[in-house]
């Protein structure tokens, strides 16, 4: 009994039951907008130059000291200033004057390495002076001079010795030395003796006998016959 109501039941829902339908999905391909590129603006930089401001300089204001001058204290000179008085010095001056007085003297030079040849003689009685002096002279004369001195003046007596004499100029005579021209006198030159070499033969004593080496043909022996075993 049950078993058919099973069976009734199967067959209701089999009835009622229908396969579904699979409808295949609708896909729908997505739309993609271009993307739209705008080129990014580049605006160039503006740039500024700075701006440079010159630092004002004042100069520093220079004051020049100004310059007090010391104070010294007042020097007063002292009220006690002494007299100086030169001293008076009396001076006298007397002139001492002798009475002339008579005298006399005489000198007689001779030198031959000089050439001179000098005479000197005075005497005086401290009124009147008188003298004579005499000088060989280079002409070969004397020149011999005597003089007087009074209260009228002066006065000479001058007289010469002998004869001048002026030897006469001789020119030097130059004459050029005589040079002999050397005599040359040309080499002898003799050649050396040479003696010419004699040449000889070398002699031998005797031709070298060659002797034929002796040759002896090696002597051959039979082998001795080997032993029978």
């Amino acid at each position: 009994m049950k078993f058919f109501i099973l069976a009734a039941l199967f067959a209701v829902v089999a009835a009622e039951y229908t396969a579904p339908k699979y409808e295949a999905p609708k896909y729908e391909a997505p739309k993609y907008e271009e993307p739209k590129y705008e080129a990014p603006k580049y605006e160039e930089p503006k740039y500024e130059a700075p701006k440079y401001v010159a630092p004002k300089y004042e100069a520093p204001k220079y004051e020049a000291p100004k310059y007090v001058a010391p104070k010294y204290p007042k020097y007063e000179s002292p009220k006690y200033a002494p007299k100086y008085e030169a001293p008076k010095y009396e001076t006298k001056y007397e002139e001492v004057t002798y009475a002339p007085q008579p005298y006399s003297f005489g000198y007689d030079v001779q030198d031959k390495e000089s050439y001179n040849d000098f005479e000197h003689n005075e005497k005086s009685d401290y009124n009147v002076v008188t003298g004579s002096y005499r000088v060989a002279l280079p002409d070969g004369r004397t020149q011999i001079v005597t003089y007087k001195a009074d209260a009228y003046g002066y006065t000479a007596d001058v007289k010469y010795e002998g004869e001048a004499k002026y030897p006469e100029y001789k020119a030097a005579t130059y004459s050029a030395p005589a040079y002999k021209a050397p005599a040359y006198t040309a080499p002898a030159y003799t050649a050396p003796a040479y003696k010419e070499p004699e040449y000889k033969a070398p002699t031998y004593s005797t031709t070298p006998a060659y002797k034929a080496p002796a040759y002896t043909a090696p002597a051959y022996k039979t082998p001795v016959a080997y032993p029978k075993y």
